[in-house]
């Protein structure tokens, strides 16, 4: 998002920048860390609670496209009314969804709660990167960047080892998940009141809250069904909402082209999409990031309900997918000016080999154990970090300079929602496989998610050979 000063002088670093920058990243580290840490806990709630697969795919999705579909305009309202302000807002809010997790006597609530929780997200982690662009001088963002970058990697590291530890071997135990982020949003909210700076833009920009209402409807009326059918068998209103959601969604991208075509600020400038470089970078998030999520869904599913692996055992066998990301993600970002496409290339071969080796390891290994695992995962983390840290910044880099905040809004949203669809799309098949035992299940769905990962390596010609500039 691109962001403008304040009206008025040039205002004088603030003092107290690297404390505030410390506060803040506090809650972009609660966000990341909730992504994954629920993924370990999902087959205690569905024990607990006595969901369905289905209701635990929402647990996740809702989250997602909580924050997947408000996060262009949270940091529009923090533009508008002031990002501290937002700030605020985004952790109370959060913090209490969070309490209300904990609480949930049933599924239904439990979702209720995920979805406020994640569109309280979507008003606080935007603030982030407009508080580094709006406190920092030019010569200090660079490091400011690096300590958002390296939260990013602590937090994908710590989540199963933190969530593992939470649930332990005792179903009830999921609620602690929740509860852990009470007390650490009530010290985000505290150390913001008292170190943030206000800060608003220059040019105040108009919401599109029709373009939200119309693409969330467009999105439940496609989900909702391919999350849901498979429990209910497939019925014949869920194919009707599918078919409805091709012409809500094609209102949507008219209304979008009118506004932008009006001088307005869509929620989607359809011009981006025109460009061939965008628009396959683009895909190539959505192919890539839509199965990551759901990767460790189902693989959750078939550890922990297939072999009897405990959460703490579970999370300790996906540590191995960040210390693979470790490895990689500084050399990406180094040379993603001078070999970026290449190196998005050759991270989702990895990714692709690393799916075709678990599938193989799931039918070969006798008793399977962590242990058997650990390589896959090793290598798809090593992939994922060559992709994962530039394949944005390398969509962005064809976009002209006054578009790049529009662009860097559309490719963050499309981060969270396809990984949404992704959950939605991969766990039906798994739920649809389930007859054929979990492991079973497990490797064809894997298969998707490789099929989707060899859909972005097709694409990867079409992207510019260098990124922008990751400062």
């Amino acid at each position: 998002m691109t962001v403008q000063e304040t009206t008025g002088p040039p205002r004088a670093a603030d003092p107290r920048r690297w404390a505030a920058l410390g506060i803040v990243l506090l809650g972009v580290f609660m966000d990341l860390v909730d992504i994954t840490i629920v993924l370990v806990a999902a087959p205690a709630i569905q024990a607990d609670l006595g969901a369905g697969h289905a209701g635990i795919q929402w647990v996740v999705a809702a989250y997602a496209l909580g924050l997947g579909l408000l996060l262009i305009t949270g940091g529009r309202l923090g533009d508008l009314f002031g990002r501290k302000r937002m700030f605020l807002i985004g952790v109370a809010g959060f913090t209490g969804a969070s309490a209300a997790c904990g609480l949930a006597q049933g599924i239904g609530m439990l979702i209720a709660a995920r979805a406020v929780q994640g569109a309280a997200a979507a008003m606080m982690v935007p603030q982030a990167l407009s508080t580094i662009q709006v406190a920092f001088p030019v010569a200090e963002r660079p490091k400011a960047f690096g300590i958002y970058g390296a939260v990013n990697g602590v937090a994908a590291a710590a989540a199963p080892i933190v969530g593992g530890l939470l649930v332990g071997d005792d179903p009830a135990a999921w609620r602690s998940v929740f509860w852990v982020n009470v007390p650490i949003g009530i010290a985000a909210f505290i150390g913001a009141a008292a170190l943030m700076r206000e800060s608003r833009a220059e040019r105040r920009p108009r919401l599109d809250v029709p373009g939200v209402a119309i693409v969330t409807l467009g999105l439940l009326l496609a989900l909702y069904p391919l999350v849901q059918g498979s429990e209910l068998g497939w019925p014949w209103w869920g194919w009707a909402m599918m078919a409805a959601a091709v012409p809500v969604l094609a209102a949507f991208a008219y209304a979008q082209t009118r506004r932008e075509r009006a001088g307005g600020m869509p929620l989607v400038p359809m011009s981006l999409l025109r460009r061939r470089s965008f628009a396959a970078g683009m895909v190539i998030v959505v192919a890539v990031f839509s199965s990551i999520s759901a990767l460790f869904l189902v693989l959750t599913w078939q550890l922990q309900q297939g072999h009897g692996f405990s959460a703490l055992r579970t999370g300790l066998t996906f540590l191995a997918w960040p210390v693979g990301l470790a490895v990689t993600s500084g050399t990406a970002v180094r040379f993603a000016a001078t070999a970026g496409r290449r190196l998005v290339a050759v991270g989702t071969v990895l990714l692709v080999l690393a799916m075709s080796a678990l599938i193989a390891t799931i039918e070969l290994a006798d008793g399977l154990s962590a242990w058997h695992l650990v390589p896959g995962l090793l290598l798809g983390g090593v992939g994922f970090g060559l992709v994962a840290p530039i394949l944005v910044n390398i969509g962005l880099s064809d976009v002209p300079e006054e578009d790049a905040g529009a662009a860097s809004g559309v490719a963050n949203t499309a981060v969270q929602v396809s990984s949404a669809a992704g959950i939605a799309v991969i766990g039906a098949l798994f739920t649809a496989f389930l007859d054929h035992g979990p492991d079973r299940a497990a490797q064809l769905s894997l298969g998707f998610v490789a099929v989707a990962f060899l859909v972005g390596l097709a694409l990867c010609r079409a992207l510019p050979g260098t990124a922008r500039s990751m400062s």
